[in-house]
């Protein structure tokens, strides 16, 4: 069994039912939405799509919403993309007529006055770059660089204007109204440089988790708040490519892991995971390395973004990822993490449960719960024991399907202590556990308050 989990972005070729159930099949246990591009009504019709295949599929995918932020982006092209010629004359202006391959508009009007010439601007992750030649209030012209293609709404790097507001943008507070009430799972916005917008995030987000993005040195800086915040950290591989030099990021990667996981939270990897399977049906071994090693690190969830979105191998990177993650974890199975968050009652019980579950080989841990935090806290210290997420709450394992080594059911009407016991039973039995193997349970009393976990059983399979 995988432990690790993979997110699917959906774009352009990946949005029919068919496609969608393709990769849930090939193993996407979530599926990724960008608002920075497309249309709430686009939007809404792959939520529809998602959860249709989920459920013909009779199994919970979780639903990730990415805010597109304070980061700068470049407006739309007539066509979907333009060739460009190096040391070509291109022009970023205040125009909002769709661009071509000599300007297109650059919505940023504080760009004009702080913009220098000489300036060096990164566009998609650095594939573009144009040195500015001239300045004026209402254009940069620049020449071409490096790249020979560009594509609407791509971010760009403004190495002396740097996103300043005290509260949410009007855009990112409707995106997080329209995540709401669509019923998003999880939401994922880039870690702000003033505590009060995630608080202001945080309270429009309603039962939605908060992912906070790392994708800059200020959020590097803060990640310890980031961690006690945020319900779980992504490690924007991609964006921090604008702040940092290449070197730096393993580094880091390593670094946000390792504090995500003190602080018993999960982590996602982004960005170029398997970038070359865009365009080719397999990767490269760097590729495949990189993954390996993210899993080793102790990642949540790795994420494929332009593989699925605009690749033309979607399902061929789901299932690579796949195999890779799973003879990633074969080759440390006898690896022993450690998580040194503040131990609570919940904590100490999941703890209790991944030690009962190992020192008596049982098949199977379940993890009942209304929140999923105690199914977070036993999947926090890495068992080699399978742990079953059981809740009443749809969301919930929605939300759980994203957390390391969780498999979730559902277990409705729930009343007392024989329901669970005959429950867990049940769903074992449906695994094919062997007859009288141990199986570890933990719970809480009263039923259906979050957070109540207190109790631990050890029962047999029927």
């Amino acid at each position: 069994m995988r432990a690790a989990k993979i997110i699917a972005t959906l774009g352009p070729t990946l949005r029919s039912e068919e496609d969608i159930e393709t990769l849930a099949r090939a193993g996407a246990d979530a599926f990724r939405l960008n608002l920075s591009y497309d249309t709430s009504e686009t939007h809404d019709a792959l939520v529809a799509t998602v959860r249709t295949v989920e459920a013909k599929l009779d199994r919970p995918l979780c639903l990730i919403a990415d805010l597109s932020g304070p980061r700068f982006r470049i407006g739309e092209f007539a066509e979907t993309t333009v060739s460009l010629e190096i040391g070509q004359t291109f022009r970023l202006d205040q125009d909002d007529t769709p661009g071509d391959e000599n300007r297109v508009c650059l919505p940023v009007p504080e760009a004009y006055t702080s913009a220098a010439i000489g300036d060096l601007l990164r566009l998609d992750d650095g594939r573009v770059l144009l040195r500015v030649t001239a300045v004026s209030p209402f254009a940069l012209t620049c020449a071409v660089v490096a790249g020979t293609e560009l594509s609407s709404r791509k971010i760009i790097s403004l190495p002396n204007t740097a996103p300043q507001r005290d509260h949410l943008a009007e855009k990112d507070r409707a995106q997080i109204t329209w995540a709401r009430e669509a019923g998003v799972d999880w939401l994922s916005a880039t870690w702000p440089t003033q505590t009060l917008i995630w608080e202001e995030i945080r309270a429009n987000a309603g039962p939605m988790k908060l992912l906070a993005k790392m994708e800059s040195r200020v959020s590097l800086n803060e990640s310890d708040l980031a961690v006690e915040s945020a319900d779980g950290l992504v490690v924007a591989r991609g964006d921090l490519g604008y702040d940092l030099p290449p070197e730096e990021i393993p580094g880091w990667q390593k670094r946000l892991v390792r504090t995500a996981r003190r602080g018993g939270k999960p982590v996602v990897i982004s960005a170029q995971m398997l970038e070359s399977m865009v365009s080719s049906p397999a990767p490269t071994r760097a590729e495949a390395s990189d993954v390996a090693n993210a899993v080793r690190d102790g990642a949540d969830a790795l994420m494929l973004s332009a593989e699925t979105a605009v690749g033309a191998y979607p399902k061929e990177a789901v299932e690579l990822m796949s195999a890779v993650i799973e003879r990633a974890e074969a080759d440390q199975q006898n690896t022993v993490y450690t998580i040194d968050a503040t131990p609570t009652i919940a904590s100490t019980i999941a703890k209790s449960a991944a030690q009962a579950a190992d020192d008596l080989a049982a098949p199977l841990i379940f993890c009942f719960t209304s929140s999923g935090s105690t199914a977070l806290s036993v999947a926090q210290t890495r068992p080699k024991t399978r742990v079953v997420c059981a809740s009443d709450n749809p969301q919930t394992l929605r939300q759980m399907r994203l957390i390391w080594g969780l498999s979730c059911q559902a277990a409705p009407g729930l009343k007392q202590w024989r329901d669970v016991v005959d429950t867990a039973v049940a769903l074992a039995k449906t695994m094919d556990v062997p007859t009288g193997s141990p199986l570890v349970i933990t719970a809480g009393m009263p039923f259906g308050a979050s957070g109540s976990t207190n109790i631990m059983r050890i029962t047999t399979a029927e």
